[in-house]
């Protein structure tokens, strides 16, 4: 399913700021005038949720794959079981622009929905008078809401700011082939033509690629193998570097980590140091891709999809990162390796978690009837909203005797849909898969029965889910987190100077731009130089002491 989230980062943030005082109809942070409304609610779970209309102005990007969402048949359905009218308030061009343009205007709608905001954004929108602080309508009126808050406690954790404010509700269909997102694939009948053993250890991969690299694997007599490649996204789960580096010490995006209540700068450690040039032997010995901090996708697939094969090893989420899903059965002969361990750690894999505290839902300050907006939201986050919603044509609650992944009874079963067209398609029928966030818990995407030709990868999925799950380790990489609006800007300008130099400072080494040797001294003291005091400050006080 195609993701109609929108992320925003520091470039947002600044222009944000720029509205302190003006446009802004002299509203104080977070105040909504009545915290519930006046219409009378139906009970929790009751519908139709008013018994006079009520309409709800929501302002969100045009849902990807909907012919008309005024039209749409699931809308004028959920409008009769609700009796909640909705004004949309659809943009389809620049979203940055068009959020700027309603902040400085005198009507923010009711809701927004579908712009997908970290936490130090959502409070600069309620420190600004746009967001309401929705806990205590949430907790009379959010049934399935609370219920997903009970069933998962670590949601609710996330989304809640350090003074306990709920400033909005994040998509969470939980996905297990999302979680431990670093992970590394090996091609099979390489593995078994030449007889090689999974490697668990960072020399056991290193002699698993020199084989690929010399043995002739694909038996063309050619040198033509490419033992290792990656998409060229630094930090991300489709790039090699976070795999790779885990082996040697906690390593993430923004290159912060929690050790014992400690904030620490991961790539200036020693044991970066050591990761580092493990990285590098291998880019030396010719068993990475020279490109592979550059490539796109489309390299990596063409790579993989080679007729003759040729590539031996990639990373990603599950195979179709880097396979093309269902020209070839290539994205069915790649297997996970697990977390490798080195000569100075133990291993680990690091980023699995939910949301990150990131929003898709929010109530303003000019939504007269919160209560309203918090039921008509709340039933998406129980099953039949999320199958009404966001599961793919053809889904449905599975019979008894069906069996899931896990090899228990299936909860949910997915059946090959009749027109091969999923929810984002072009239609007027469904809303598309991503465009209301909803509630899935991790365990019913394994506990379904899957009878479509996507089957085969699923259960390799589910496979590397089990290899990663004893390797997570939570809470360690420090990711996003919340902060007053007057650090939030300072915060942001950091991370994305910070984020460069890591990149360019890693990949310098690595590809031999710079000696690891020589230049180390003069790597460390750029970080210095460019804030490593203030940013480690910031960490400290706000991601972790906050948080205690």
């Amino acid at each position: 399913m195609k993701k109609s989230v929108i992320r925003f980062g520091a470039g947002l943030l600044a222009a944000m700021l720029l509205f302190t005082g003006c446009g802004m109809d002299g509203r104080k942070a977070g105040s909504s005038g009545n915290a519930e409304g006046t219409a009378k609610v139906s009970k929790p779970n009751e519908f139709p949720i008013v018994e006079e209309p009520v309409e709800l102005a929501i302002f969100t990007t045009k849902p990807t794959g909907v012919e008309d969402i005024t039209t749409n048949e699931f809308t004028k359905w959920y409008e009769e079981k609700t009796n909640v009218k909705i004004k949309w308030d659809l943009i389809s061009g620049d979203a940055r622009q068009a959020i700027n343009i309603k902040l400085a205007s005198d009507d923010y709608s009711d809701i927004f929905l579908g712009f997908s905001f970290a936490k130090s954004e959502q409070s600069t929108y309620y420190d600004q008078g746009v967001y309401i602080d929705m806990t205590d309508v949430v907790d009379k009126h959010g049934y399935y809401i609370k219920k997903m808050f009970e069933e998962n406690p670590s949601i609710e954790k996330e989304l809640r700011h350090t003074d306990n404010m709920l400033l909005g509700l994040s998509d969470e269909v939980g996905n297990f082939e999302g979680s431990a997102p670093h992970k590394m694939w090996l091609y099979k009948p390489w593995m078994d033509k030449l007889g090689l053993e999974v490697p668990t250890t960072t020399d056991e991969l290193y002699e698993v690629l020199k084989a690929f690299k010399e043995k002739d694997p694909n038996g063309n007599g050619k040198a033509d193998e490419i033992p290792l490649a990656a998409r060229g996204q630094f930090g991300s789960e489709i790039g090699l570097d976070i795999f790779l580096m885990n082996a040697f010490l906690p390593w993430g995006r923004y290159g912060f980590t929690n050790i014992d209540g400690k904030a620490v700068f991961a790539p200036i450690q020693e044991e970066a140091k050591e990761g580092i040039r493990y990285i590098k032997k291998l880019y030396d010995e010719g068993l990475i891709h020279t490109d592979s901090f550059v490539m796109d996708r489309s390299r990596v697939t063409a790579l993989a999809e080679n007729e003759v094969p040729i590539l031996g090893a990639a990373t990603g989420r599950w195979t179709t990162q880097f396979t093309a899903a269902g020209t070839s059965n290539r994205m069915n002969e790649y297997i996970p390796m697990p977390p490798l361990s080195s000569p100075v750690s133990k291993a680990r894999t690091t980023g699995a978690g939910g949301s990150g505290g990131c929003t898709t839902f929010s109530i303003t300050t000019d939504c007269e009837e919160p209560a309203v907006a918090v039921k008509w939201i709340d039933w998406f986050y129980s099953m039949d909203g999320y199958l009404a919603s966001k599961s793919t044509d053809g889904t449905r609650l599975a019979k008894e005797g069906e069996i899931g992944l896990d090899g228990t009874q299936a909860i949910l079963t997915v059946e090959p849909a009749e027109s091969g067209a999923t929810f984002d398609g072009i239609q007027n029928v469904r809303w598309s898969g991503n465009f209301i966030p909803g509630y899935l818990a991790e365990e019913v995407s394994f506990k379904t029965a899957d009878f479509t030709a996507d089957a085969e990868r699923k259960k390799t999925s589910y496979g590397a889910y089990q290899l990663y799950k004893p390797f997570e380790e939570r809470g360690v990489v420090i990711n996003d987190f919340p902060m007053p609006t007057e650090v939030g800007e300072e915060y942001l300008e950091l991370r994305t100077n910070f984020m460069s130099a890591i990149s360019s400072g890693v990949v310098g080494f690595i590809i031999g731009e710079k000696d690891i040797d020589k230049d180390w001294d003069a790597y460390v003291a750029n970080f210095e130089n460019i804030g490593l005091e203030r940013y480690t400050e910031i960490i400290q006080e706000y991601a972790i002491d906050a948080q205690k």
